[in-house]
């Protein structure tokens, strides 16, 4: 009996730091905006024209990078799109020297969302409320970022040794 509740231990702790292929990390990183608070709306500024915005990025704000960490790259993924997730903004080859990136701009490469362009894309739903999440990931070098938006978030995320995450509503 001592033998399968110690296994059971090492099992638990063994999962509870490492992570299976396609989840994120846990981890330290904390990220936020100060332009709205975690599960708030995301000013109407921040959407698409479309929905009476300027399609600027929000401000957001990190800290907790890992020391292992050496390159850093943000997501802003939509998975209550129809038909699934949408990428609307990836930037890779953020500096683990950077605490945030400036409203309306990218501390990295801007990498080609599911919009088609190499940009920023505001939240736009075709209807209802939508949950945006902006996701940094600390990385242990760069990755590969040739392919569509969710080949290369997929690759981010198997690849991170970090995440964290803060998510924002916008209602159509």
């Amino acid at each position: 009996m001592k033998i399968v509740n110690a296994l059971a231990l090492v099992a638990a702790i063994t999962l509870a730091g490492c992570s299976a292929e396609g989840a994120t990390p846990a981890s330290g990183l904390k990220v936020s905006s100060p332009a709205f608070a975690d599960g708030a709306a995301i000013p109407r500024k921040h959407a698409c024209a479309a929905q009476g915005g300027q399609d600027v990025s929000p401000p957001l704000k990190w800290s907790g990078v890992p020391s292992s960490a050496r390159e850093l790259a943000i997501v802003v993924d939509d998975p209550d799109a129809p038909g699934g997730s949408y990428i609307h903004w990836l930037v890779t080859g953020v500096s683990t020297t950077a605490t945030g990136a400036a409203e309306g701009e990218a501390p990295g490469r801007v990498v080609r969302g599911n919009g088609g362009d190499p940009a920023y894309a505001g939240p736009c739903p075709p209807s209802g409320v939508h949950h945006y999440h902006f996701i940094v990931y600390a990385l242990p070098g760069p990755v590969v970022s040739s392919g569509g938006p969710q080949e290369v978030h997929q690759r981010i995320k198997n690849s991170a040794i970090a995440s964290g995450e803060t998510i924002g509503t916008f209602a159509h």
